[in-house]
This record gives C-alpha cells, sequence and structure tokens, in this order.
C-alpha cells in the first residue's frame, strides 16, 4: 500500500538541516568543490539527480505535479520537495523563496562559467582570425546559443571514426575504425604535437579537448593521453562521452582524476533513460557532482538535436529546409585546429550553420598531414600565412558574405540577417564603398583605386574596409576541399 503522506515526509527530509544559515556564508558561485561544506554539497546533488530526473523523465514530471512526495520517494530523492517546488508550481515565482534551490544554481552555473575562454591565444594572428570568426557568428547564430559556444582553439581525436553511431550525429562521424594507442612512438609524437600547438596557443592550448566526431571512451589509453595534456598545457581536458557505462571503473578514475586536477567539468551523453538510471546506479553523488548531463532521449524535456549532419539529412528527408529557422544549425565548437591522430591529420575550421556547402556545421578553411612535430609547425606556419592575415591584402577579393542581406542607407548603407543588422552610415564614403563592395568584383587595391580618384586617401579607405574585416561581415568563406 502507498505510504501516506505524512510519512513520506517523515522519510524523504533528512535530518534538520537549516540552508538559510549555509546561505549567508556563501556567495553564488563557487570555484571549487573544496570551498563547499560537505552538508550543502549532498544537498546539491540530490538537487542535482531531481534537476536531471526532471528534465530527462516526462513520466516523472507528471508524476511529481500530481504528488511530488509519492514521486520523490519512489525515485529515492533525498530531498524535501517544497525545496524545489518553483521547478512545477505556477503560483511560485520569486527564486529568493527557495534559498537551496538558488544556491545550488550558482554552484552548477559554475560548470559552465569555467568552460568559458579565459586565455588569450598567443599568436596575434591566430587571435585575431579567430576574434573574426565569433564576429562572423554573432549574426548567423540565434544569440543564447551564440553565448554558450565556445570557440576552443584546438581538438584532438585519439581514433578514427565513433562506435556509438548515434542516429542524429550532427558531424556524421564515420564508423569505429582504429585507435591511437598510447605505444612509446605515439605517445613521443603526441607529445611533440601537444608542445607545437602550445607554442602557437600559449595557455589557450589548455582549453583544447581530445574527441571530435570520436567519443573519447573508445580508446583505452585516454587517462594517459589527458596526463600528458595537463603535463604540457597546464590543464586536463574536459571528456564528453555517450558511453560513461563501457568501462565504468575507466570512467570512475577518469572522473577521480579530473577532480585531483581542479579540471573543468565533464559531460556525459544521456540517450536513454535506462542509460540514466544506470549512471545514477553505477556513480555517487559525488563523483557526478561536476559531471554535466546532455539529455539526447527522446523523452527529454529540452532536447534539441542541431540541424547538421545526420540529422540535417533526417529533417530535409522530411521538408525541414536549411532556410528554416533551426534553433541550432551545428554542434561544432571549435574555431581553430581540429587534428586526428590516427591519420596524422590537421584541418583548419570554425563554426558554422549547416547548409549544402557544409553539412556538418563547420567550415574547412585548409587542411594537411604531417610526420611528425617539425613538419606540423611548417604546415601551421603556412595555414596561418595563408588565412590569418592582420589587415586586408591588396590582392584580396573584396565581398559581402553570401548569407547577409544588403540594403541601401541615405548616408550609407546596412546588412543584415535575421539575427542582426549592421548599420554603416554617417558618412558618404560608407556608401560608396558599400557599392562597390556588393558588385562582388574588386580587389583591395582596386577599390582604393577607384576611391582615391575622387580625394578619398589611401589610409581612410585602409580603415574602412579593414572595420569591415574586423566585423567579420566581409567574404572569406573558403571553397570546399575533398576528402
Amino acid at each position: 500500500m502507498m505510504m501516506q503522506t505524512e510519512e513520506l515526509q517523515q522519510e524523504i527530509i533528512t535530518p534538520p538541516f537549516n540552508i538559510k544559515e549555509f546561505c549567508l556564508d556563501y556567495h553564488d558561485s563557487f570555484a571549487t568543490i573544496d570551498q563547499v561544506d560537505p552538508k550543502l554539497l549532498a544537498k546539491f546533488s540530490q538537487v542535482k539527480r531531481f534537476q536531471e530526473r526532471w528534465e530527462a523523465d516526462g513520466k516523472f514530471r507528471e508524476q511529481v505535479v500530481q504528488d511530488p512526495y509519492s514521486a520523490f520517494f519512489r525515485y529515492g530523492l533525498k530531498l524535501n520537495p517544497e525545496d524545489v517546488r518553483l521547478k512545477w508550481d505556477t503560483s511560485c515565482k520569486d527564486i529568493l523563496q527557495f534559498p537551496l534551490l538558488k544556491l545550488s544554481q550558482g554552484f552548477f552555473d559554475r560548470l559552465d562559467k569555467v568552460t568559458d575562454i579565459d586565455s588569450e591565444v598567443s599568436d596575434s594572428h591566430i587571435r585575431a582570425w579567430r576574434e573574426r570568426q565569433i564576429a562572423r557568428t554573432s549574426s548567423q547564430f540565434n544569440l543564447a546559443f551564440h553565448k554558450v559556444i565556445q570557440h576552443i582553439p584546438v581538438s584532438f581525436e585519439l581514433s578514427k571514426g565513433c562506435s556509438v553511431g548515434c542516429r542524429f550525429c550532427a558531424v556524421s562521424a564515420l564508423k569505429f575504425s582504429d585507435i591511437f594507442l598510447y605505444t612509446p612512438e605515439n605517445a613521443k609524437l603526441w607529445r611533440g604535437v601537444l608542445e607545437v600547438m602550445t607554442g602557437f596557443l600559449g595557455t589557450a592550448a589548455g582549453n583544447g579537448f581530445c574527441y571530435w566526431a570520436t567519443d573519447p571512451l573508445d580508446n583505452p589509453d585516454y587517462d594517459k593521453f589527458c596526463l600528458d595534456f595537463y603535463a604540457i598545457t597546464g590543464s586536463l581536458p574536459q571528456m564528453t562521452t555517450a558511453q560513461p557505462l563501457k568501462n565504468i571503473e575507466q570512467t570512475r578514475a577518469i572522473l577521480k582524476l579530473s577532480r585531483e586536477k581542479n579540471a573543468i567539468c565533464n559531460r556525459f551523453s544521456i540517450l536513454s533513460l535506462k542509460m540514466l538510471e544506470k549512471v545514477h546506479q553505477e556513480f555517487s553523488d559525488e563523483e557526478l557532482l561536476n559531471v554535466q548531463m546532455n539529455f539526447l532521449n527522446d523523452e527529454a524535456e529540452n532536447s534539441v538535436k542541431a540541424h547538421a549532419g545526420r540529422q540535417r539529412e533526417a529533417n530535409l528527408k522530411k521538408g525541414q529546409g536549411d532556410e528554416e529557422s533551426h534553433r541550432q544549425g551545428t554542434i561544432a565548437c571549435v574555431s581553430g585546429f581540429l587534428f586526428n591522430m590516427v591519420e596524422r591529420s590537421v584541418k583548419l575550421i570554425s563554426p558554422c550553420n549547416a547548409d549544402e556547402r557544409w553539412p556538418l556545421g563547420y567550415m574547412v578553411y585548409d587542411q594537411g598531414t604531417f610526420v611528425d612535430p617539425d613538419d606540423l609547425k611548417i604546415l601551421i606556419e603556412r595555414m596561418i600565412q595563408d588565412h590569418m592575415p592582420r589587415m586586408l591584402r591588396p590582392s584580396d577579393l573584396i565581398c559581402f558574405r553570401r548569407d547577409l542581406n544588403y540594403q541601401t542607407l541615405v548616408d550609407g548603407f546596412q546588412l543584415s540577417t535575421r539575427i542582426k543588422t549592421f548599420k554603416f552610415h554617417h558618412d558618404s564614403l560608407w556608401k560608396e564603398l558599400g557599392a562597390l563592395i556588393h558588385q562582388g568584383q574588386y580587389t583591395t587595391a582596386e577599390i582604393t583605386q577607384l576611391l582615391a580618384l575622387k580625394g578619398v586617401t589611401s589610409a581612410n579607405i585602409s580603415f574602412y574596409l579593414n572595420v569591415l574585416f574586423e566585423r567579420g561581415v566581409l567574404d572569406f568563406e573558403p571553397q570546399p576541399q575533398e576528402g
């Protein structure tokens, strides 16, 4: 027989604990778990499990609304439902009336904040190129998505293909076929590659991670590569995996290593409710405190399948075209260098909304292979030379991006997407410059020459052109390459 509400309350509510007293001692953000009282961490862990089940499971949400105490008891949540009633009770408006929920929100917000890129790329050409990519995407991605996209400077695939095979994979990962094992030869190459990239990127290299169209836990030596990464860059790479249960002891060891090295959070991609239940069974509250759950199961409340790769192909078959306003058109989060260590290859990439030209949701500006670290250094230097000028070059063909709508203004022009509008006006030079660029047939030198005939100084022309260059509105989109 179902327990009565009063009994459930006694069963669920843990020993007396005055959360308001703790609110006086803690701020809304925390640098590390070590800063937080263990009693408060225990509360946070239960709030986290509740929120994960709430987001993942529609039936749980229905049960909570009907009878929260019974639902919490049924799912083993050691939490007073009244502490989180704001999540389902529309009559509750003010989060300040729910101090545990507010404080835990501040604690878990830090998992997003610590992934922010706070290290500046040391090479000025790479840094300026990345800033232009970020400026470009600000008018291509919706605001909410643009705020969270990382633009990481480097990532490394430690295998070829992926064993998971998600039907919605936004990067259309190949079938798993090979592994970059931690042999003496491979370890030497790996450390050499990390040293080369740290030379170009500086401490920002530590923001990199070791997966892409791969799952990191397909590589049995993943933790060994991470330790080298830490030794050379000073940071432990963030891990996102769709198979935390493949080798539970390996996953547990990686999570322990992350805590010991004060690393940023890791992420588990949850593909089914059964998988979530197993994760909650196999890993302790403490182990999961620094783990974000990315819910991709069909029942999830806010599951978003990006319109890219295999999901894009499925959407197109349903008549959902690229021109529609998709919530997310890519999962790509690198503006920089993508390595595959099996192939000894590297690509220069940056995110974009997936379309016919870039179906995987990222542009490939260049690519090549290398034999050893010295060869890699030459390859990276060539990519910088070819694609990362600090200013426009005389021979550059100047035209606007293909996704921008050009319109003349009385004293200038404007460029717009459905996301953002740029206005360049209050000066007659803008109007003349916009008209020339819109024709899409003149180089920097030719535009300078045409405007010089009208008495405009080359310095002034250069300044205006480079304002457009830095704003990311000029077309430097590469042509797709084979392979």
